[in-house]
């Protein structure tokens, strides 16, 4: 169970982190997508160590997972680097909020609601 709160923690984290980098116009770029990419090191070891427990139940749901995850991160960092240049569009930004609510929903279905359902 500690495992899945630091997952779930490390993400929320990830997301506000995210928002913030990316929403702030006066925002240093560098420092919160340094701190993004040392929540996705905290995020992919302790989701390794949840897919362990979870393949034997979901095999199917946590492949879906990892490739989810792996896409919203990929768009993070295309969001970073384009914010970077001055080339951040709003269409970017909607895919990079959507992926966050679609990886968290999947996340939580895989892990039948916990840790906040029984």
């Amino acid at each position: 169970m500690v495992w899945l709160w630091v997952h779930l923690m490390a993400w929320i984290v990830l997301a506000v982190v995210v928002a913030i980098g990316l929403l702030r116009r006066s925002a240093n770029v560098t420092t919160w997508a340094m701190t993004a990419r040392v929540l996705y090191l905290i995020s992919i070891i302790s989701g390794i160590v949840l897919l362990l427990r979870v393949w034997q139940y979901n095999p199917v749901g946590s492949v879906i997972k990892v490739l989810l995850a792996l896409g919203f991160i990929a768009f993070i960092e295309i969001a970073f680097a384009r914010k970077q240049q001055h080339k951040l569009n709003n269409t970017l930004l909607w895919v990079v909020f959507g992926c966050c609510l679609v990886v968290g929903i999947f996340g939580l279905w895989l892990a039948q609601g916990r840790p906040f359902v029984g």
